[in-house]
């Protein structure tokens, strides 16, 4: 029975502990667990729960502890390239200004496939009177069956 109780009590701290995802440091030693904090100017908003937003002076709060600076994903290089020997070939194969090098390096997206220019129209309707509209026509039969 104590397992279970136990059991029962850590699943609903969990719970708890999730619904918060920010935690406010006060430089007088207060912690305030939050929904969301963020900055704006010189103050600091803190919203606690749906229906309670708090602003605090910048100087009561302990910025280094309650916004730390997330770890950035290192990406790995490419190994690096060796320097020509002779200088002169290096400069005969640089590409000339305002065009991209062979070798671009950074991201590369897909190339897509070429669209027409103009998309194909249907030929408006004829009014003229030789076609009528569904509506029309309709109409038409039911006042024929009617008798009008």
């Amino acid at each position: 029975m104590k397992m279970l109780i136990s059991g029962v009590v850590l699943v609903v701290s969990s719970f708890a502990a999730s619904a918060f995802a920010a935690t406010v440091y006060l430089k007088d030693g207060g912690v305030i667990n939050a929904k969301r904090v963020w900055r704006e100017g010189a103050t600091v908003r803190v919203l606690i729960n749906r229906d309670s937003l708090e602003v605090f002076n910048a100087s009561e709060v302990n910025m280094k502890r309650t916004f730390t600076p997330k770890p950035r994903k290192v990406r790995p290089q490419a190994a690096a390239e060796t320097a020509p020997t002779n200088p002169s070939a290096h400069t005969a194969s640089a590409p000339a200004p305002g065009q991209k090098p062979a070798e671009a390096r950074g991201v590369q997206l897909p190339k897509l496939p070429s669209l027409p220019s103009k998309l194909p129209e249907k030929s408006p309707p004829s009014l003229g009177g030789k076609e009528e509209g569904s509506i029309r026509k309709h109409k038409k039969e039911m006042a024929e069956k009617t008798g009008e």
